[in-house]
Order: C-alpha cells, then sequence, then structure tokens
C-alpha cells in the first residue's frame, strides 16, 4: 500500500511538474509529451529524442533578395506623391463644395417659381372672385 502510495505521489508530482512547464512556456510541447516516458516499439525509437535533424553534408542554401536603397530620388518621389494626393484631395473638396452650392442654387430657383406660381394662383383666384361679385350685382 505504501508503494502504491508513493507511485500515486510520484505520478503526481510528474503531472504537477508538467503543467507547472506549460504554463511557464520552459519546456515545449512536444517534449512535454507522456508518452515519451513510455518506451516505443517503433524502429526509431532512438530518432524520436534526436532535436536536430541533418543530413550527412550540409546543403547549401541562396536566397536571393533586394535591400530597398533609399536615396534622394526616393524621398523626392514620396513628396510629389504626397504633394498629388493633397492637391487632388483639394480638387475634391472643390468639386464636391460647388455640386452643393450648385444643388442649393437650383433648389432656391425652384422655391421661387414655385412660390411665384402660388402669388399667381392667388391673384388669379381673387380676380375670378371679384368678378363674381360684379356679376352677382
Amino acid at each position: 500500500m505504501k508503494i502504491l502510495k508513493n507511485m500515486f505521489f510520484f505520478n503526481f508530482l510528474v503531472v504537477l511538474l508538467q503543467i507547472y512547464y506549460v504554463l511557464s512556456d520552459r519546456k515545449k510541447k512536444e517534449e512535454m509529451n507522456i508518452l515519451n516516458f513510455l518506451p516505443s516499439n517503433s524502429l526509431l525509437y532512438p530518432l524520436d529524442f534526436q532535436k536536430n535533424w541533418q543530413a550527412s553534408e550540409p546543403i547549401p542554401v541562396s536566397v536571393h533578395y533586394t535591400v530597398p536603397a533609399y536615396g534622394y530620388k526616393d524621398l523626392i518621389e514620396a513628396l510629389e506623391y504626397h504633394n498629388d494626393l493633397e492637391n487632388h484631395l483639394k480638387e475634391r473638396e472643390e468639386i464636391e463644395r460647388r455640386i452643393i452650392s450648385e444643388q442649393k442654387r437650383l433648389e432656391d430657383n425652384l422655391w421661387n417659381k414655385v412660390q411665384f406660381l402660388k402669388t399667381k394662383d392667388m391673384m388669379l383666384k381673387k380676380k375670378n372672385s371679384l368678378r363674381t361679385y360684379k356679376s352677382k350685382i
């Protein structure tokens, strides 16, 4: 019974240690696998513990990339781009302002025409009403 208790306590400590390592990120996930404690039936079992795989001879790798070199020409292009962008935004705002002012002008003209037609209609009604009174007399 005491042996089982000690084994259980040892396993419990191992599990707590694994949880601590996982939470503290000190060990990698593959190192924390419980099956690492058990032997494997695989012929490649010794290779399971090898961390770095490498061929018999290192293979040279050439990486081709270009590093952008910034100079005065790039600075001038950036300034011209931002200047053009600013001018475009100003022109766009001006066009929008003109469109809005034109819409307001057309609305005012339409409103004035409607008011003129209303007054003209009222004048016609007054004239017709006076004619009817004259005819009655």
